[in-house]
């Protein structure tokens, strides 16, 4: 009983909402070129946004009221260095996260949508910046919090990547 008295219902639950998460969105951007000759590219930009965003709102909101559920695996918040290397990582990931793969104008459907080939910035070190930055932001989580939960959400977020 020991070793699963860590496991709380929350894990379940975020290990669920990345599931749907990743259903609906992995799931949306596969339909792309087949809604987008039926509804058009920014029709369906705003659609997969409707879907998508709200979902990942959900996650970030239950992440941040569970984020010490389960078991401290560690605790290392007040050694010296770990918050700065936390906040570094943090910033790393946000590079990779971001620039490269969104532009806003897109998301809101103002420009017309395209498909990327980038040859500069992010991706001259990566081939999939998201899931490096998804990585990246997972450790410095994981690493800072220390518990089961954030491990096992983590361990979701790189597995969907």
């Amino acid at each position: 009983m020991l070793l699963i008295s860590w496991l709380t219902p929350s894990h379940f639950v975020i290990l669920g909402l990345q599931i749907v998460f990743a259903i609906a969105h992995s799931g949306g951007a596969a339909l792309r070129p087949r809604a987008e000759k039926y509804i058009g590219p920014r029709l369906y930009r705003i659609l997969f946004a409707l879907v998508s965003l709200p979902l990942a709102v959900i996650l970030i909101i239950y992440f941040f009221g569970h984020r010490y559920d389960g078991l401290q695996i560690w605790q290392v918040q007040g050694v010296p260095g770990v918050r700065e290397f936390v906040w570094l990582l943090s910033a790393i990931s946000f590079l990779f996260l971001y620039p490269a793969t969104f532009n806003l104008l897109e998301i809101a459907a103002i420009q017309k949508p395209q498909v990327h080939l980038y040859e500069t910035g992010i991706i001259r070190i990566t081939r999939h910046p998201q899931m490096v930055g998804q990585i990246i932001w997972c450790v410095a989580h994981t690493l800072w919090l220390g518990t089961t939960f954030t491990l096992v959400t983590s361990i979701g977020l790189v597995l969907h990547h």
